[in-house]
């Protein structure tokens, strides 16, 4: 859980750093990708195989203490694993166009195992972010990527990383 604090307090010394006064992106907003589940080799266990991702998610344009944005998700694989979550995250605009954006997104949701990894909980957390340009129309495409953890809830914690391009649809 420790890591997961400190990663929140990095979020908000980023918000610090980065320019977000003069950003009009005050929209709610869909975000629909795939990509690759559990892309990194885990030790020797015999679940080190990658399977194909799938990832919806719903960007509020409420703020809470003026930058942290709610946001819930669904991520399914082609493997039958499927997580569900909700969590918080936040915009940081770079170069003087705001074009850039690193979302740094914490997550806490319901996990069901599929058929190649074993999470070792049904409570899992997700931590990562998204690296995305953003149009003048507000539409955003990046990548993001992520670690699924139960923070060592389970009788085991093997995690898993996701690489997911996303498109980033505002309403």
């Amino acid at each position: 859980m420790r890591n997961y604090l400190g990663i929140f307090i990095i979020m908000l010394l980023l918000s610090f750093f980065s320019d977000n006064s003069i950003a009009r992106d005050n929209k709610n907003r869909i975000a629909v990708g795939g990509g690759i589940y559990n892309f990194m080799k885990h030790g020797s266990d015999n679940f080190n195989q990658s399977s194909v991702a799938y990832n919806i998610e719903y960007f509020s344009k409420k703020k809470a203490f003026g930058f942290i944005k709610p946001l819930i998700g669904f991520l399914g694989t082609d493997e039958s694993a499927y997580y569900g979550y909700f969590g918080f995250s936040t915009d940081l605009y770079f170069l003087r166009c705001k074009c850039i954006i690193l979302s740094p997104s914490l997550a806490a949701g319901i996990y069901e195992d599929g058929d190649q990894i074993r999470m070792g909980h049904t409570l899992e957390f997700r931590s990562g972010g998204d690296l995305s340009y953003r149009f003048r129309n507000n539409v955003r495409v990046g990548v993001g990527v992520f670690h699924i953890s139960n923070a060592g809830l389970g009788y085991r914690n093997p995690g898993s990383e996701q690489i997911i391009f996303k498109y980033h649809i505002p309403f």
